[in-house]
């Protein structure tokens, strides 16, 4: 038996040598670290969604010459659990559910900004493309999300 362990040990370290080597040499090598934060904002842009931060969110949703519609792309339980006032909660995983409130949405003409948690969170930028694809042309990315709302003065509804 400690002899069969201590094969598998050999096996895994000079796989794990071969794995590194590999990687080290080839071309499109996978970074050993990498920032994820800026990752939903960089796939947003690259989709032609516009992007905005929490300052500009909180000019929106006091705005009442250029009114907004707030979309929150997190799950129910979360958006049961606080939420920005007003806003529609469709969550990205229950799209399908919400397909009549979105047409109806898509047909407003409102701007519509989608927001999920926070930057890391991709829903918001999955479900903006969705809505995107079904003719959205008034749609922004809220990328600062729900936490950044909350915890810098943002309104909140329960």
């Amino acid at each position: 038996m400690k002899t069969i362990l201590k094969q598998i040990g050999i096996i895994l370290l000079i796989s794990g040598v071969v794995s590194f080597l590999a990687n080290s040499v080839h071309p499109r090598k996978i970074p050993w670290v990498q920032s994820w934060s800026n990752q939903v904002e960089a796939k947003a842009k690259q989709n032609g969604i516009k992007v905005i931060p929490l300052s500009v969110a909180l000019q929106k949703f006091q705005s009442l010459e250029e009114p907004a519609t707030f979309v929150d792309a997190r799950s129910v339980d979360e958006f049961e659990a606080g939420h920005i006032p007003g806003a529609l909660s469709i969550p990205f995983q229950s799209l399908e559910e919400e397909f009549p409130m979105i047409g109806s949405l898509i047909d407003s003409g409102q701007e519509l900004i989608v927001y999920c948690q926070n930057r890391e969170c991709d829903d918001s930028l999955l479900l903006a493309m969705e809505l995107q694809a079904m003719g959205a042309e008034n749609l922004v990315l809220y990328i600062d999300g729900f936490e950044v709302w909350q915890k810098y003065g943002g309104v909140v509804e329960q």
